[in-house]
């Protein structure tokens, strides 16, 4: 066949894009990099997400009474654990202490809990639990996530569901870590809680609370490493109206003089941005707003990474850097990702972490048939997204390199989900084989106004003979299969004397990352179209660039032309 008048195009896939025209997005956008993530060795080459492995579960679905590593709360007869979900935790070096619910059947309270990741197993937490536990909230729907934070001694846990019980905050009294002892009670001194905060946050030694009393939405702030008294009535921060604040964010700020300074980042809906600084005690404390008609409705979303303070606004992730500027929404107009946080479905229900190099956001997305909850992934030093990933999160946080995570509907179990792969990668997940997607964008218009004819491809990748063929086709602007192919890996090469002649094939493996011939049935030709290629995920598995030879056909484009 004649290749007179062609021209190559490749396409290297640089990261996803919301854009439904390659022709105005960046080169190399992908609609789906779903289950794939950047191979750290080389650009613009993806490999297989590893699978996340359980690493914590809580009971099984029977009744208790239970091991005793679970507070006293668990040992009633008749709770179900393993039907409850657990709302919120956090690392301190070794040890997870948390909040996991009792519903379903159990008391409908949220129980305190301490894992040990060296030991793998449950540390007790004592305390009384009789009436001190706060209600457990819903599993769907807007919610006001609950909240903790270390103060000194004391992890303080902020949790609107104390508005069922006499107790307007609980705590882990970690004296001793490895003893936790749990707690519920209110402030002392000069400055009394009248309803349960939304939210805590460790700031210049002291607890701040949001408490959104309906005259007046408040900051409290603590003595300093005593988190539960208050000596002086002004220890009081008001913000001028009575909208509802929303959450805290920490960020470090860089100081004109030389040095770091700390603020506390306080949220009022997605109206404003606040800034704290100083401290009561220095005669320095300060409170501005920073006049920027942005916010965030997503308190979960809200994380420190090495570039600033990152949340998700209704219009897509911003950041704050070190000085205080709110960055425009990182990957809008098909720069990125930024649709799925738009359309999230319910915005209190988006959780993000970062571990240092990548940023992790789970949202229920309404553009998604039966508006699926998805993960995206935003690679730090390469600025680019990728995802829809499978294994969304309910909440997660950052461990190491890795994380830990409570997953979307699945209750009773902690996860631990790497970044990376290693040589303990599995690709099985939650009983599921994970599998991947390398989808393209509508490839760019030629901008000459005819049709396309594309007589070759080929395809970058390394594949492998332990998984089943990858499946590649090549659809139009409708959706409509112009055609549908499969690659299938080679076996293993066998060693010479280590086989009988004629019984197998000699030579090597070839299934290293190449240039490889994609067998269409005959040349396509079209107005539009993207390229999907699936398959199972494995180690080996390695995707690159796209080549395509382009010829620009004559006659005037044809949208129904699809062959």
């Amino acid at each position: 066949m004649t290749q007179r008048n062609t021209q190559p195009l490749p396409w290297r896939a640089r990261g996803i894009s919301d854009t439904i025209d390659g022709s105005t997005s960046f080169n190399g956008a992908m609609t789906s990099l779903s289950n794939l993530i950047p191979d750290p060795t080389t650009a613009q080459l993806w490999q297989c997400r590893p699978a996340a492995v359980p690493l914590v579960t809580f009971g099984q679905i029977t009744a208790g009474p239970f091991s005793s590593g679970f507070s006293p709360g668990f040992q009633q007869q008749g709770l179900i654990p393993s039907q409850g979900t657990v709302s919120v935790f956090k690392n301190i070096g070794s040890l997870i202490y948390g909040m996991v619910g009792s519903v379903a059947g159990g008391d409908g309270f949220d129980h305190p809990f301490c894992f040990n990741i060296a030991t793998n197993s449950f540390i007790t937490v004592t305390g009384s639990m009789t009436g001190t536990l706060p209600a457990a909230q819903p599993t769907t729907g807007p919610w006001i996530p609950p909240i903790m934070d270390l103060i000194g001694s004391r992890l303080m846990v902020a949790h609107f569901g104390f508005d069922a019980t006499p107790f307007m905050l609980g705590w882990f009294d970690l004296s001793n870590p490895l003893a936790p002892v749990w707690h519920a009670g209110t402030l002392t001194g000069l400055v009394p809680l009248q309803q349960p905060p939304i939210a805590v946050a460790q700031f210049a030694g002291r607890a701040y609370y949001i408490v959104n009393l309906a005259s007046q939405p408040a900051v409290i702030f603590s003595d300093v490493l005593n988190a539960l008294n208050c000596t002086n009535a002004n220890q009081v921060l008001t913000f001028g109206d009575n909208t509802p604040l929303t959450a805290f964010g920490q960020l470090r700020l860089f100081n004109q003089l030389g040095g770091i300074i700390q603020a506390l980042i306080v949220f009022k809906g997605t109206q404003n941005i606040y800034q704290i600084t100083g401290d009561a005690a220095l005669g320095n404390l300060a409170l501005n707003a920073m006049n920027f008609a942005t916010g965030t409705l997503a308190p979960n979303s809200i994380c420190s990474t090495p570039k600033g303070l990152v949340f998700v606004a209704p219009d897509g992730m911003r950041l704050i850097d070190f000085s205080a500027n709110i960055s425009d929404p990182i990957g809008y107009d098909g720069k990125g990702i930024a649709a799925p946080f738009i359309y999230s479905n319910v915005p209190s229900r988006i959780c993000a972490a970062c571990n240092g190099n990548v940023i992790r956001i789970s949202t229920q997305n309404q553009l998604q048939v039966n508006t699926a909850f998805q993960e995206y992934w935003y690679d730090i030093p390469r600025q680019i997204w990728s995802g829809p990933h499978t294994f969304p999160a309910n909440y997660i946080q950052p461990y190491g390199n890795s994380f830990i995570m409570a997953a979307q509907g699945v209750p009773s179990l902690l996860w631990q989900s790497d970044s990376v792969q290693n040589v303990n990668s599995s690709f099985v997940e939650n009983g599921q084989q994970l599998n991947w997607t390398y989808s393209t964008v509508l490839l760019p218009d030629t901008d000459q106004m005819g049709n396309i004819h594309l007589s070759q491809s080929l395809l970058d990748c390394a594949l492998t003979s332990f998984a089943p063929p990858i499946n590649i086709v090549a659809q139009d602007q409708n959706q409509s299969v112009i055609d549908n192919v499969s690659l299938a890996g080679g076996s293993g090469g066998a060693v010479w004397g280590g086989f009988k002649w004629g019984e197998t094939k000699w030579g090597v493996s070839g299934n290293a990352l190449t240039p490889r011939i994609v067998p269409w049935h005959f040349p396509l030709v079209f107005s539009k179209a993207q390229f999907i290629v699936s398959g199972q995920s494995a180690a080996p598995v390695r995707l690159g660039a796209w080549h395509f030879r382009y010829k620009q056909l004559r006659a005037l484009t044809d949208v129904s032309a699809a062959a």
